[in-house]
């Protein structure tokens, strides 16, 4: 994933959602932010907004503790390699997903000894 950015959807302008904080806003208990970003089919992503990898988003979902909450379908189409995901969970979660706003994200596979292990990079 690269060219993480804040995405804003006309939803968030709803009555229902109450900013609490730059790109991070709420309904009840949930927090939730929206991102968009680029997929990298050279380090084995998908290369199309419809078809979003399921690595690296899985492993960041388990780093960060949230959960995706909207696909954004009307966004996220075949002829597009921009992705729109919206993330919810705890506000300390989900301000800590928004660290990887404007990094790199990316699994590696790494070797010790016959065992490979893969490993989710943030830089």
């Amino acid at each position: 994933m690269k060219n993480i950015k804040d995405f804003y959807p006309d939803k968030y302008c709803s009555g229902d959602y109450e900013q609490v904080d730059n790109g991070i806003f709420k309904v009840e208990d949930t927090y939730y932010t929206s991102l968009s970003f680029e997929q990298e089919p050279e380090l084995g992503e998908n290369d199309n907004a419809g078809d979003i990898s399921q690595y690296p988003l899985e492993d960041i979902l388990k780093e960060f503790g949230v959960f995706v909450q909207d696909f954004y379908d009307d966004y996220n189409l075949l002829d597009s390699n921009t992705c729109h995901l919206e993330f919810a969970g705890g506000l300390e979660n989900i301000r800590g997903l928004r660290s990887i706003i404007g990094k790199h994200v990316y699994n590696k596979s790494e070797f010790v000894g016959p065992q490979e292990f893969i490993r989710l990079v943030i830089e």
